[in-house]
């Protein structure tokens, strides 16, 4: 029952990404064409200002759906993030992230 609502949720999660991408993209277009701007720059402008919109939404979607499991050791910037994991893939990941062979260091 539990990965049923995850996934209702994730598709509304999207359709409601989709419909805010497309209402920011012909908010900006009508701006745009109250300025007389030519049809094939206004619908670059359209088409570039809906699929940046479309990704910074999935990117804000993912970033609350998941969790983020960061290395322990100082200065290291090793991480890992699980999106719909169980507690116990959790925990696991959790693990390894602490115990990684190899520390980055920025």
């Amino acid at each position: 029952m539990a990965k049923n609502k995850n996934s209702a949720r994730s598709r509304m999660v999207d359709v409601v990404s989709v419909v805010t991408a497309l209402a920011l993209a012909t908010s900006t277009g009508m701006r745009l064409h109250s300025y007389a701007v030519p049809l094939g720059l206004l619908i670059t402008c359209v088409l570039a200002v809906a699929s940046s919109a479309l990704w910074l939404l999935s990117k804000v979607a993912e970033a609350a759906e998941s969790t983020v499991h960061r290395c322990t050791a100082e200065g290291c910037t090793f991480q890992v993030r699980v999106r719909h994991g169980s507690a116990a893939d959790s925990r696991r990941w959790q693990e390894i992230a602490a115990a990684h062979p190899t520390h980055h260091n920025v």
